[in-house]
């Protein structure tokens, strides 16, 4: 940007005198510690900033003297001077003649620079207030030290008023800064003071007049930033009436415009006045540069971009603008500066596609026409200023970069779902980003920059070698002459260097640009002379394209190498290089190359003649291509295998020219390399036969044989290796040695296959040789292993195993081999497919998942078996996988060592799982056959245990599912802990443990058990229905019937009794009616009343109605007990039966009485007339079983339907018997 005036590219501020903060001499002074802070606080902004993010609260303060003088505002113009009615103009004017842009001149960096530094917005004094001194007691009167500081105030205010005076003729914004202490702060007369003061000297109300005593740093900070904020209205107020002035101007030539010039290629050199249409681009950028101050961004640019739009206008016409001349040389700067305004503008507000499209329409406009000012594309002076054009916005753009401003990201847009186009209809766009509208980063545009100086050093180079040849008036002309002063060299290594660091930090994983770069500071550098700093550059970008095998744009870079070595006569790498350019030359660059190397090698010695000059190419730069082909793809150790190598050469090879003495070849294990010795003979071969080269132990160290590379034919050499030890083996390099004089150098080639060729077999050699296709992957190794292990894996097991058992898995190994086999093997028992826990084990390991290393008990012999057991416990049905991994070695008999490596075979074994036992369960509730106590008891057995108030009656159905027999050794009841339920009795035999009972598949066993179910502590007082566990549960202790391994544990099944569900009885008659009665004989009838509520007694009386059938002896009405909560009451009856056959029992009612609200009752009547009654139901004992929502499960099935065909004539009747 040092091309440019900063004045016209700075931003800009409004501008702030400070004056009065000039540093006391005293040391003592009070107010020099922040006097010192004050100046160095209020300058921290630097100055000539061109990128400022903090523009908006900015100001450009400047500390002047407090008698600082402003240039003169009017002057008037000689010719005016005996005017009647002068009228006078800036000292810039172009109207006066003595200023700079006198009389057709645009805009001067002066006129800018007078309101950056000239002429302040807004000026602040700092002065001091006067304070007298502390008295020196109470009682000592002040009226002398008031009429001083009356005095002193008198004196300030009147310097305020004449400064005032002065700065209010211009617009100036006067303000005040008082410094007084912080004693004075306290005096209660201060106000007054200020009050005088500021009417006094005529200050404004608002933001004139402050006071400030010594504070911290912060708290300064603090007061600079208020002082900034309150006048920043009063300088956007000062800018403003510039700009009304302005505009008025600028509509008084608006009515004579210009509206056309002629434009004659002819410039001419008459000065003549400036025309309208430069008065309007004056007062355009006048317009914008105020608005700039008052950050009106906006504003600005649209005035700056008019401003542009007119000057683009005037140098169309080579009349206003004639080419070459100051003036047109002022107007292309002034348009340049303008450019860089507007797209900064642009930039603050994040608008980079309009900044660079503003600046590409600046380029192509001033590009059209530099043509016609003959400063085309075929002059140095176009590249000049197109180079500039791009420095300078590479330069913006890294000082935003450094102050926060964020670049686009270039993200690949999403494609969307357009419809596919009908047939003779043309498919919609596809959305992306054209790369040229996308703002890069700097080091694009440096780039740029530095292409466009070598393209104007080229131009140069041209014109100055014409002028030499035929001078002209050319040479003469100060650009020529400038030009010849400029390093070319110097300012391309200094863009390039830039574009070189900005493309590495903006890489982001895209480094190619980066090493383009490189490349072109490396050419660079070789262009300049500087070969060494060319070389340091070429070093880095070879080994990464060496690495990454870019072929084709290597060759130039080597050859750039070569001659920077030349040149600084570095004799190694030279020859170094004369073999990596061989790859990619032709015919005749390799001749010419070979010519070097044997020129070189003839007149040169080497540094060190006792070590050879070893050169390793890498596989991108191989000029010996051969490719290695093994016929089998594996051997045994001690067996010779046959091995092929080809090497074929490029029709534009040049080996043939250059003395090789040897070809040595190296195997990639650990044995000596084989050394092919050039024989001196009058025929070369083709085919040429190395024979056995032997193993790593023996090997062959060197073949003598005549052989030469022929450009275009391929040279065979053939023969056998072998190893010792299991291994795989191939060709890693190849070393060709060439020898002369004093020269030895070896050349290390790697082995790499042609891509995509098909592997050829020489199966017969010269003169009639035959090939055929190896068809595999893999042809470039051989792999020599020992002979496999011979033996037989057998893993026996009986079927299916049941849940709970140990299941027996025996793996039985027979030899097959000669040797003795040391086995082992891994077992793996994959995951359940519904995660249920099961486990493999063996007599010393149990694990859920893998086992290692499980030996067998001895090695295996030749010919001979060995076993090993584990077992299986499955916790549920389903399919068990189980993967086997045998490793075996082969121990030797001398050291009892293991031989070789070992060897590992895998088997896979899927076992079904299913249960044996399968069972069924029935539940059904009844009262309990003890009973409930009476309510006369009841009291009485408050603190005892509490009995069985209900019974559950659990019938299980066991069947027998194994496909095998089972032994049932044991059927017991374990306790699950239960605290309201127990078990009564059940039909399991307490003697039958020990004995041993048979299952066949489809046995069925059942058991019944009779289970008390106790009433809860802590009684609920609404219906919930109770889910109690049962107090036991039933283990079946079994094993297989025909089970062969001894010690096998006996399996538990554990059958789970159900969950029960106790019904709420509530209140219940029971009637248990004899099962026979003898006619006329009589016999006792029981009731019992059962009150199962646990909260509610009940009130109830009872009837027993008459019938023809039997003769009643008792009381056949009355009134009950109250029954209390969990308890009953018995009657008894006497009957005497008089008819023969199923006779119904009299008819037994009870009802509840339920009294509604009998606190509201006065009389006996009232309260049998409130009262409700109940009909209790009256149950058979005998058919006294229901389920868990209290049905009666011989009147209804599970489902709640009542069941067909039900016989009643049972219910509540008896046999009479004659």
């Amino acid at each position: 940007m040092n091309s440019y005036p900063i004045e016209l590219l700075v931003q800009h501020a409004p501008l702030m005198f400070v004056a009065g903060l000039d540093v006391p001499p005293a040391e003592r002074d009070p107010f020099r510690p922040l006097i010192l802070r004050l100046r160095e606080v209020l300058t921290s902004r630097p100055k000539g900033l061109i990128w400022d993010m903090n523009r908006a609260s900015a100001f450009n303060i400047l500390l002047v003297d407090k008698n600082v003088r402003f240039p003169p505002r009017k002057v008037i113009s000689p010719s005016e001077q005996n005017a009647m009615n002068p009228h006078p103009h800036s000292p810039l004017s172009p109207l006066i003649p003595t200023s700079p842009l006198h009389p057709d001149g645009l805009i001067a960096p002066v006129w800018v620079r007078k309101h950056v530094e000239l002429v302040p917005s807004v000026y602040v004094l700092f002065l001091k207030l006067w304070e007298s001194p502390p008295p020196l007691s109470p009682l000592e009167g002040r009226e002398q030290e008031m009429e001083e500081e009356r005095k002193h105030d008198q004196e300030l205010a009147t310097e305020l008023s004449q400064r005032k005076r002065t700065l209010a003729e211009r617009g100036i914004k006067l303000t005040a800064v008082l410094l007084a202490s912080r004693r004075l702060l306290d005096d209660p007369g201060l106000d007054v003071r200020l009050t005088f003061i500021r009417k006094q000297s005529s200050l404004d109300a608002r933001a004139a007049l402050f006071v400030l005593s010594p504070v911290s740093s912060n708290e300064l900070q603090e007061f600079v930033k208020s002082l900034t904020e309150a006048l920043r209205e009063p300088s956007i107020e000062y800018y403003t009436a510039h700009s009304k002035r302005v505009r008025r101007k600028r509509n008084k030539h608006s009515s004579s415009a210009y509206s056309g010039y002629q434009t004659s290629a002819v410039a001419t050199t008459r000065a003549s006045p400036l025309r309208p249409i430069g008065w309007t681009a004056r007062y355009e950028y006048k317009l914008a540069t105020f608005a700039e101050f008052r950050v009106e961004e906006e504003v600005a640019r649209k005035h700056y971009e008019d401003c542009w739009n007119i000057l683009s206008e005037m140098f169309n016409s080579t009349t206003l603008l004639p080419p070459r001349t100051k003036r047109w040389a002022e107007a292309r700067v002034l348009a340049d500066s303008l450019n860089i305004k507007v797209y900064k503008f642009y930039l603050y507000n994040s608008e980079h596609p309009l900044a660079l499209a503003f600046f590409n329409k600046h380029i192509r406009r001033y590009c059209e026409l530099s043509k016609g000012w003959g400063m085309g594309e075929e002059t140095f002076e176009y590249w000049s200023w197109l180079a500039r054009q791009y420095r300078i916005l590479s330069e913006l753009l890294e000082i935003a970069l450094r102050s926060g401003m964020r670049l686009p990201e270039l993200v690949p847009q999403i494609q969307d779902d357009r419809p596919v186009p009908q047939l003779g209809q043309e498919a919609s766009p596809a959305p992306g980003v054209n790369p040229s509208t996308v703002l890069q980063h700097p080091g694009y545009y440096y780039l740029q920059a530095a292409r466009c100086t070598e393209e104007r050093l080229r131009r140069f180079k041209t014109i100055e070698e014409a002028e030499a040849a035929h001078p002209s008036p050319l040479s003469q002309s100060p650009a020529f002459n400038n030009e010849k002063k400029v390093d070319h060299w110097e300012l391309i290594l200094e863009l390039y260097s830039k574009a070189y660091e900005h493309f590495k930090r903006f890489a982001a994983g895209h480094t190619r640009l980066t090493f383009f770069v490189a490349v072109h500071i490396a050419t660079t550098y070789h262009s300049s002379g500087k070969h060494d700093l060319a070389i340091k550059f070429l070093e880095r970008i070879v080994k990464v394209y060496h690495k990454e095998q870019w072929g084709l744009v290597l060759k130039p870079l080597l050859g750039l190498w070569y001659e920077s070595s030349k040149q600084l006569g570095d004799i190694q790498s030279c020859i170094r290089l004369i073999f990596e350019r061989m790859f990619a030359s032709n015919a005749a660059e390799s001749e010419i190359l070979a010519q070097d190397l044997l020129e070189i090698l003839k007149t040169t010695k080497p540094s060190s003649a006792s070590e050879p000059l070893v050169i390793t190419l890498s596989p991108v730069e191989n000029i010996v291509p051969a490719t290695v082909l093994f016929y089998e793809s594996q051997a045994g150790i001690g067996v010779s295998t046959p091995f092929q190598l080809h090497i074929a050469t490029s029709t534009s090879s040049c080996l043939h020219l250059i003395p090789f003495s040897s070809l040595t070849i190296h195997f990639s294990d650990n044995r000596s390399p084989t050394i092919i010795n050039r024989s001196i003979s009058e025929g070369k071969q083709q085919t040429i036969r190395l024979g056995d080269l032997g193993d790593d132990e023996n090997a062959c160290q060197s073949v003598d044989c005549a052989f030469d590379f022929i450009p275009g034919a391929t040279t065979i050499f053939y023969g056998q290796v072998s190893s010792s030890s299991a291994k795989d083996i191939t060709i890693t390099r190849l070393t060709l040695r060439v020898q002369q004089n004093d020269w030895t150098i070896d050349i290390n080639c790697d082995v790499n296959p042609l891509p995509n060729a098909e592997p050829m077999w020489l199966v017969s050699p010269e003169p009639n040789t035959k090939f055929i296709p190896l068809r595999r992957t893999d042809t470039s190794i051989v792999q020599f292993r020992p002979a496999p292990h011979e033996f037989k894996v057998d893993i026996r097991h009986q079927g299916k195993a049941l849940v709970g058992e140990e299941y027996p898995i025996d793996i039985i190994i027979t030899s097959q081999d000669s040797r003795i086999l040391d086995i082992t093997f891994d077992l793996l028992l994959q995951p359940a497919e519904d995660d249920t826990v099961h486990y493999i084990s063996t007599n010393e390991e149990r694990t859920t998942s893998l086992l290692r290393g499980i030996t067998f008990n001895d090695s295996l012999e030749p010919l001979g078996a060995t076993q090993r057991t584990i077992f299986l416990n499955a916790g549920g049905t389903g399919s068990r996988i189980l993967d086997f991994s045998f490793q075996s070695r082969t121990r030797s008999p001398a050291s009892q060592g293991y031989s070789d490596e070992a060897k590992e075979h895998l088997e896979t074994l899927v076992i079904d799982v299913v249960e044996p036992i399968r069972y069924s369960s029935q539940v059904t509730y009844s009262p309990s056959r003890l009973g409930l106590p009476s309510s006369f008891s009841y009291f009485s057995q408050l603190g005892e245990q509490a009995q069985t108030i209900l019974e559950a009656n659990v019938t299980l159905m066991i069947e027998c599912t194994a496909e095998c027999k089972l032994e049932v050794a044991e059927m017991k009841w374990t306790s699950m802990g239960s605290s309201r339920t127990t078990l009564l009795d059940s039909s399991l035999s307490p003697d039958s443990a020990g004995d041993l009972i048979e299952w066949r598949s489809g046995d069925a066993f059942a058991v019944d058990a009779s289970i008390g179910i106790k009433p809860s502590e802590e009684p609920n007082d609404k219906p919930v229905e109770t889910r109690l566990q049962s107090p036991v549960r039933l283990d079946v202790l079994w094993r297989r019937a025909d089970n062969t391994h001894p010690n096998i544990p006996l399996a538990t099944t554990a059958i789970l009794l159900p969950e029960l569900y106790p019904p709420q009885l509530g209140l219940s008659v029971i009637v248990n009616p004899p099962a026979t009665a003898k006619l006329h004989s009589p016999f006792t009838l029981s009731i019992k009343i059962r009150n199962s509520d646990p909260l509610l007694s009940a009130d109830l009386s009872f009837s027993l109605e008459p019938t023809d059938a039997f003769v009643i002896a008792g009381m056949r009405a009355g009134r009950l007990p109250l029954i209390l909560p969990d308890t009953e009451e018995a009657l008894s009856f006497n009957l005497i039966p008089t008819i023969v056959g199923v006779v119904k029992l009299p008819l037994f009612k009870v009802q509840r009485v339920e009294v509604e609200d009998s606190s509201r009752s006065e009389t006996v009547e009232q309260t049998r007339s409130s009262s409700s009654t109940e009909i209790v139901p009256t149950i058979d004992e005998r058919w006294n079983a229901v389920d868990r929502l209290g049905r009666n499960v011989h009147f209804y099935t599970s489902d709640g339907q009542a069941r067909a065909e039900i016989d009643l004539s049972l219910w509540l009747a008896i046999l009479v018997l004659a």
